[in-house]
C-alpha cells in the first residue's frame, strides 16, 4: 500500500535542516562580541536580592540626609535667631571733608581741579582710619570698647571675649562698623552697631571726634611743614643778602670807594676839565711862540704847566681805565666787581622779599583752619534694633544647608551610577 501525502509531509518536517541559516550565525556572533565588550558584571548586580535591598534604602537615606543637613540646622538657626540672638542697635553719621582755603586768582583754575581729588583722598584716609587699629586703641582708651562688646547679656556667638588680644578686637570692630564713601561727593557714611542704643551713640560720637582730630592733625602738619619750609627759605635768603652786603663792604674798604658810579662821574668830569684847560694852554703857548722866543720865561712856564697837566691827565685816565704804565688797579676793574656784587645783591634782595612774602602767607594760613570735617548728619539715639536681620539670616542659613545637601546628593548619585555600570 502506498504512503499518503499527509504522512510524507510529516516525514519531511521531522527531518532537521543540516545547514544552519546565515542570519542565526550572525546573531550569535554579535551576542558574543557584546558580552566580551561589557566584561564581567558586578557581583551585586548579578545578585538580585542585594540590588533590591539597595533600591529599598536609597530613598529613605536621601530623606534622612535632608532632615539632618537641612531641616535640623534650619530649626536650630530659627530658634537661635528668634530666642537667643541679641538685638543690635545702629547709629549712623555722615561726614564730609571740606576745605576753607582761598586760592589766589591766578591759581583758581588749577586748584579748582585739584580740590575735589584732594577731598576724596582725605575722605579715604578718614574711612581707612575708622577701621584701623589706631581707632580701636583710642576707642578703648576713651569708651572701653572691650567692656561694651563683652557684656554678659550679649549672646555667646555675638559676644567678644575680653581676654582676646588687640588683633581680635580690631577684627571684631570691623564687623561691628561699616564705612562707605561716595566717590562723586566725598561723603563718608559711618555706621556703628552696639547692643544698646546708648552704647551705639557713644561709640559713634567718639569715632566722629577722633576723625575730626585726625583731619585737623593732618591739616596742621601740612601747614606747619609749609611754614617751616618757608622759614628755612627766608633764613637762607637773609643769609645770602647779608653775605653780599659783607662783600660790598669789603670791596669798598679795599678800593676805598663808596660809590664807583659817582667816583667815575667825578673823575670823568675832571678829565674833561683837564683836557679843556690843556687845550687852552696849548693855544696860548702857540700864540705867544709866534711873537717871543721859545726860551722866554713865560713860554717856559706855559710849557711846564702843559707838561704837568698832561701828566695829571695821563694819571687820571690810567685810574679810570687800565694802563700798562701804571701798576695801580683801574677804576673800571673796581666798577666791574661792584657791578657783579650789586647784581648779586639785587638778586638776593628779590629772593629775600619773595621768601618773606611766602613766610608771611604761610604764617597767616597757619592761623586758620583750611581743612575740616563737617558732620552734616550727626548720630542720634536709636529707637529700635535694626540688626540682626533675622529673616534674611535664616534664609541665608537655609540656602547654605540646601546647597550642601544638594552637592552631597549629587555626589551620591554619581557614585551610584558609576557602581551600577
Amino acid at each position: 500500500m502506498s504512503p499518503s501525502p499527509t504522512s510524507d509531509l510529516r516525514t519531511v518536517r521531522s527531518v532537521p535542516d543540516a545547514r544552519p541559516s546565515r542570519a542565526a550565525a550572525v546573531s550569535q556572533a554579535l551576542r558574543a562580541a557584546s558580552r566580551k565588550a561589557r566584561g564581567p558584571q558586578r557581583a551585586w548586580v548579578s545578585n538580585a536580592p542585594s540590588q533590591r535591598r539597595w533600591e529599598r534604602y536609597w530613598l529613605p537615606s536621601i530623606l534622612a540626609s535632608f532632615v539632618v543637613v537641612v531641616v535640623v540646622p534650619a530649626l536650630v538657626a530659627a530658634i537661635y535667631l528668634s530666642v537667643f540672638a541679641s538685638d543690635q542697635y545702629a547709629s549712623e553719621a555722615r561726614l564730609a571733608v571740606r576745605g576753607g582755603e582761598r586760592p589766589q586768582p591766578e591759581m583758581t583754575s588749577a586748584l579748582s581741579l585739584l580740590a575735589p581729588m584732594a577731598r576724596v583722598q582725605d575722605a579715604m584716609i578718614v574711612a581707612d582710619y575708622v577701621q584701623s587699629r589706631g581707632m580701636v586703641e583710642q576707642l578703648q582708651d576713651r569708651v572701653d570698647l572691650r567692656a561694651i562688646y563683652s557684656r554678659s547679656d550679649i549672646d555667646a556667638l555675638s559676644r567678644f571675649d575680653a581676654e582676646d588680644p588687640i588683633e581680635d578686637l580690631v577684627d571684631y570692630w570691623r564687623r561691628r562698623s561699616e564705612v562707605s564713601i561716595d566717590a562723586a561727593s566725598g561723603i563718608i557714611t559711618v555706621l556703628v552697631r552696639a547692643f544698646t542704643p546708648q552704647d551705639a551713640l557713644d561709640v559713634s560720637q567718639v569715632v566722629i571726634s577722633i576723625s575730626e582730630k585726625l583731619v585737623n592733625d593732618l591739616s596742621d602738619r601740612s601747614r606747619n611743614d609749609t611754614l617751616r619750609q618757608a622759614r628755612v627759605e627766608l633764613d637762607r635768603a637773609q643769609e645770602r643778602l647779608q653775605e653780599t652786603a659783607r662783600k660790598m663792604r669789603d670791596l669798598r674798604n679795599v678800593e676805598r670807594v663808596l660809590d664807583t658810579k659817582e667816583t667815575a662821574k667825578v673823575m670823568t668830569q675832571m678829565v674833561a676839565d683837564l683836557r679843556l684847560d690843556l687845550i687852552r694852554l696849548e693855544q696860548d703857548y702857540e700864540a705867544q711862540r709866534q711873537s717871543v722866543s721859545a726860551q722866554a720865561p713865560q713860554l717856559r712856564v706855559l710849557d711846564a704847566r702843559i707838561k704837568s697837566m698832561r701828566e695829571q691827565l695821563k694819571n687820571l685816565q690810567a685810574e679810570l681805565t687800565h694802563s700798562e704804565d701804571i701798576a695801580t688797579p683801574a677804576l673800571s676793574e673796581a666798577m666791574r666787581q661792584f657791578d657783579l656784587y650789586e647784581l648779586e645783591r639785587k638778586v638776593a634782595e628779590q629772593q629775600y622779599v619773595a621768601a618773606a612774602a611766602a613766610y608771611e602767607r604761610a604764617r597767616i594760613e597757619t592761623q586758620g583752619q583750611h581743612v575740616y570735617l563737617a558732620t552734616f548728619l550727626p548720630p542720634v539715639l536709636a529707637e529700635e534694633p535694626l540688626f540682626p536681620d533675622r529673616p534674611v539670616l535664616w534664609l541665608i542659613a537655609v540656602a547654605g544647608c540646601l546647597a550642601v545637601w544638594g552637592v552631597g546628593v549629587g555626589l551620591a548619585f554619581v557614585v551610584r551610577n558609576y557602581v551600577a555600570i
